[in-house]
């Protein structure tokens, strides 16, 4: 016996009808995105190389911002920090207690495993919210 449950007809649309048009809707939605996608990558190079331009401008004048009369262009210095030793980075952490340098989110597949693994190892405060989800795959 199959786990699928037979739905009985309850709208004026039957449920056949409504898989049909959700397909025909998606398959439009993911043909949309990938062109938008391949049109969005054109027009990222194009901004990337003025950006480049203005960088370079902004560099030779000495100007952290050129003013001009459509818009000021504002060169700002970006920081990103990163590790290739975690090892040493959660000694460093510990060591200083600077815990708040990490962000604050769960990885949720490696926990879920974990649980899976220990189950009567719950943290303390944990909040656990299950909830359904449809997928709808296109007969072939």
């Amino acid at each position: 016996m199959s786990d699928a449950v037979e739905e009985k007809e309850t709208t004026d649309v039957s449920i056949d009808e409504m898989v049909r048009i959700y397909i025909k809707i998606r398959d439009h939605k993911r043909k949309l995105e990938s062109e938008f996608a391949a049109k969005e990558e054109a027009i990222n190079a194009q901004l990337e190389t003025i950006e480049e331009h203005f960088r370079e401008r902004c560099k030779q004048i000495g100007a952290q911002n050129i003013k001009t009369k459509y818009g000021t262009i504002i060169r700002s210095v970006k920081t990103e920090y990163s590790t290739n030793d975690w090892e040493s980075f959660h000694e460093y952490i510990d060591e200083h207690k600077l815990y708040d340098v990490l962000h604050r989110r769960i990885n949720q597949t490696n926990l879920k495993s974990w649980l899976q693994e220990h189950p009567t190892l719950m943290p303390k405060g944990m909040n656990v919210v299950n909830s359904y989800s449809i997928t709808v795959r296109k007969t072939r």
